[in-house]
């Protein structure tokens, strides 16, 4: 099976996996229950997943914009404030 989401949605749903899995390590601490812990072991491992697939998206944006690349001769330009033009009336 293919979903297509966008980075927001993916962003939402690792912010819910988070808070679900915290849910859950909350609630073993009360219950000794091991499906409280089962529960929260594969919402870190969902987290996981999708955590790298939008990196993966990230990156090959990155790469695609060519973001961090530096020129060949590795030079870095900067501006001087005082050798701005300015303009008189």
């Amino acid at each position: 099976m293919k979903v297509e989401l966008t980075d927001d949605e993916v962003t939402t749903i690792l912010v819910a996996l988070d808070g679900y899995g915290a849910q859950k390590r909350i609630e073993w601490l009360d219950s000794r229950d091991d499906e409280d812990l089962t529960a929260a072991g594969s919402t870190e491992w969902c987290w996981q997943k999708l955590f790298g697939v939008q990196q993966q998206f990230r990156n090959s944006i990155a790469d695609a914009v060519g973001e961090g690349e530096q020129p060949d001769n590795q030079s870095t330009a900067s501006i001087d404030p005082f050798t701005l033009p300015t303009w008189t009336d």
